[in-house]
């Protein structure tokens, strides 16, 4: 198997991270704070977790979080793995 391939097979399903990010963005049973920033996370499969955008930060994702777009990132590893804007899942490579 390639490694690309692994990689795919680690990373949760669109489907998957849509669900946690209805549940991040609503409130849901499961939605939990990071006690340094205080930012919400959800806990994903294969030691993933799906952390909302620090509207705090000056990047052009914490612009969107602060004009009100629902903006979160797929985290592994300390690596980012795919974007959340508005219910779109974008994987990074």
């Amino acid at each position: 198997m390639a490694e690309d391939d692994r990689h795919a097979e680690e990373v949760p399903a669109a489907g998957v991270i849509l669900v946690a990010f209805e549940k991040l963005f609503a409130g849901g049973r499961g939605v939990r704070r990071f006690r340094q920033s205080g930012l919400r996370h959800v806990e994903l499969p294969s030691d993933c977790v799906l952390v909302e955008q620090n509207p705090k930060k000056s990047s052009e994702w914490a612009e969107l979080a602060r004009s009100g777009r629902r903006v979160a990132w797929v985290m592994r590893d300390g690596r980012y793995v795919a974007r959340v804007v508005d219910g779109e899942v974008t994987f990074l490579s």
